[in-house]
């Protein structure tokens, strides 16, 4: 105490870097900021940062209506039927702009119509979601596990890393939840294992069943 009552030049400029800090949390971009920031065309993001917005938003609704649509734009992308898929995108982004398989199929679709520019946008969104999810770790145990935000975040970091689903299983371990995947090459028979952490989604869902009335759950 008597340090600071010697130095109060030091307590007000503490006082003041405090409330620095405090405006920066402040100001860091919500999900909204970051969809309007690349719509804009702003692509070097911190993508991380971005999805993790999302989860904090109210709009997050992982087991929401996004999923559905999910498997309609791989069908029409499989059929190649490109202006479905296309607009079956644009439905998931309008409620979920960090879906990966909405930006990739978008991606390819656009190169395929041949605007080149369009399609250069969406690549470096897909890109730069799925890197977001392997940054998050490496997946090979619980605590180095990836870290995502949807189930379709899995399957898409497997689809990239050309891996199939064998098996798949809930578990907790250390207090967490963990989505655990076995996996393999498409062209082997060698069987690896990798795990999600999800307990993002957990919290979700136990907030969406706490925040429904005893009529709507009967």
């Amino acid at each position: 105490m008597a340090i600071i009552s010697r130095l109060p030049g030091v307590t007000l400029l503490l006082v003041g870097l405090t409330l620095l800090s405090g405006n920066a949390r402040a100001a860091e971009p919500s999900y909204d900021d970051y969809v309007a920031q690349v719509k804009a065309g702003k692509l070097d993001i911190d993508y991380t940062a971005f999805r993790m917005a999302y989860a904090a938003s109210p709009k997050y609704e992982p087991y929401g209506a996004a999923r559905a649509l999910i498997g309609q734009i791989k069908k029409a992308y499989v059929a190649g039927d490109c202006p479905a898929a296309i607009a079956h995108a644009k439905e998931v982004l309008e409620v979920n702009f960090v879906q990966i398989d909405a930006h990739m199929v978008t991606a390819s679709c656009l190169k395929k119509a041949g605007n080149e520019e369009e399609a250069r946008r969406a690549h470096a969104v897909f890109i730069g979601l799925v890197r977001s999810v392997l940054g998050s770790g490496d997946g090979k145990s619980p605590e180095t596990a990836f870290v995502v935000i949807g189930i379709d975040e899995e399957y898409s970091v497997m689809a990239a890393l050309s891996l199939t689903l064998v098996r798949q299983a809930l578990i907790n371990h250390g207090g967490s939840a963990f989505d655990r995947m076995e996996v393999k090459k498409r062209d082997s028979d060698e069987i690896a294992t990798l795990y999600f952490n999800v307990d993002r989604l957990q919290a979700q869902m136990a907030r969406t069943f706490q925040n429904q009335s005893p009529q709507k759950i009967q």
